[in-house]
């Protein structure tokens, strides 16, 4: 969380303050959640992936690996 004024500290030596983090949460989850639900609409649109898929079908599989925009 870029706003914390707070030394989280890492992976392997949180140093979570609970109260604090809940109330982070409270004002994060407005805005981040929605951010998150538009990448995953985005990634997991099935018409695209569908598109993606036939491409590569009639491509013979060859060319590497792409992106779905590719």
């Amino acid at each position: 969380m870029y706003a914390a004024t707070y030394d989280w500290g890492a992976i392997d030596g949180h140093k979570f303050d609970t109260g604090q983090l809940g109330e982070m949460k409270k004002t994060c989850e407005q805005h981040c959640f929605s951010t998150l639900n538009h990448n995953l609409g985005y990634c997991y649109n099935d018409a695209r992936v569908l598109k993606w898929i036939w491409k590569q079908v009639r491509n013979g599989f060859k060319g590497g690996v792409h992106s779905f925009e590719d």
